[in-house]
């Protein structure tokens, strides 16, 4: 027998910030409690026919919705998985990543998640870890620094930001990261809203200070990683401000992508050609109204560069819908080369099929003998696609 992590009730309300990376983490509701259990055993997975691309991903999950999908995700980033749910998940794809957390520096003001951090922090250690007051940031009136996040249209809670620079905080946050870290059904952790620095409250601390506290903290999980395990932070439209934290991480998310406030097409591309994971996550910009360009722009975007994930949901106010289109189960086969420009538009060829990417200009495609648009099932030798749009089509 072993002892492991078991949080009863526990549904997930997914948020997330409002401009650059400003997202807040998933929510576990109800109690966690640890439970001496014996581990079921795991199913014998459903390896993919079909090669890795795409690499389809979701920040944020919804648990129960990837699980009943029953859809091979690549990449799979909440706050927490536990081993029955992560043997679940790669029934459907043995080589799922699963990255779980929440964030360095920030606290989400519901009861339910407070109590989840501080469960997984005091998990198996010497000490019970509790929040106090002197953990906050807080501006020169002496009032805690909140982003502006609550909202009862969408139920949410406040955020807060907390002092990177507080001893005990410090000591609080690696503990929960080193518990995270200690599971074996995770592959990694996710690390929200590193570069908000001094956006929040201006005056509370200067961006040297935020940067030097932050890098401490990072050091410290870093040494808890011992597995080497995969960092990937949740940059928005500051990914550029990840540079100060290039040591400590193995990739990023870029939230909104494409989106109101997030980074553009050209940017996107060019955070490709870094040594980093990059995951294009698009969205609908909190509508719930699918633009399917905009996602098949990102899609083949991603699909442009071995490095690069996708992820599409409603948006940063509530991320994490197990969504699934059909071009997601496009049998590609292996990358033939890198991409390539042609007619303005961004091309890809694989052993199975060919990837058009337009972002900019209405492109005909033509091919010497017939494919299929993986859309919309239509065969054909000649295609049009859109400007802001893109297609992957199939060889017959």
């Amino acid at each position: 027998m072993r002892k492991i992590l078991i949080f009863l009730l526990f549904s997930f309300v997914l948020l997330s910030g409002c401009c650059g990376d400003e997202t807040a983490g998933p929510v576990p509701e109800g109690t966690p409690v640890i439970e001496e259990t014996n581990p079921e055993p795991i199913p014998e997975p459903v390896v993919k026919t079909a090669s890795e691309y795409p690499k389809t991903a979701i920040w944020l999950a919804k648990k129960d919705e990837v699980v009943q999908s029953q859809k091979p995700y690549s990449l799979v980033m909440t706050a927490w998985f536990e081993p029955q749910e992560a043997e679940q998940i790669r029934a459907q794809n043995q080589d799922s990543l699963l990255l779980a957390g929440l964030a360095t520096n920030w606290i989400y003001d519901s009861p339910g998640w407070k109590e989840f951090l501080l469960t997984v922090a005091s998990y198996n250690r010497d000490k019970t870890y509790k929040l106090t007051d002197e953990m906050y940031l807080k501006n020169s009136s002496g009032e805690k620094c909140a982003f502006g996040w609550k909202s009862e249209e969408w139920g949410h809670d406040e955020i807060y930001s907390m002092d990177p620079r507080n001893p005990e905080w410090k000591e609080l946050i690696v503990s929960f990261y080193s518990t995270v870290l200690e599971q074996p059904q995770h592959d990694g952790i996710i690390v929200d809203m590193v570069v908000e620095e001094q956006y929040w409250c201006p005056g509370s601390i200067s961006r040297e200070e935020w940067i030097s506290a932050t890098k401490e903290i990072m050091q410290q999980i870093q040494v808890k990683n011992t597995q080497n395990k995969l960092v990937i932070f949740n940059a928005g439209l500051q990914y550029e401000d990840l540079d100060e934290f290039k040591d400590y991480m193995d990739g990023y998310v870029l939230e909104n992508f494409l989106g109101e406030w997030g980074a553009s097409y050209e940017q996107g591309l060019a955070a490709a050609e870094t040594p980093y994971l990059v995951v294009y996550a698009v969205d609908t910009d909190d509508s719930g109204i699918k633009n399917l360009n905009r996602m098949r722009l990102g899609l083949t975007l991603s699909l442009l560069n071995d490095n690069t994930y996708f992820a599409y949901d409603v948006g940063p106010r509530d991320h994490g819908q197990a969504w699934w289109f059909p071009e997601y189960d496009a049998d590609l086969g292996e990358p033939l080369g890198a991409y390539y420009e042609k007619d303005g538009a961004y091309w890809r060829d694989f052993e199975k099929g060919v990837v058009v990417s337009s972002p900019n200009t209405e492109v005909a495609v033509e091919f010497e003998t017939e494919y299929i648009d993986a859309t919309t099932g239509i065969s054909s030798k000649t295609f049009v696609v859109e400007a802001g749009d893109g297609r992957i089509y199939l060889e017959e």
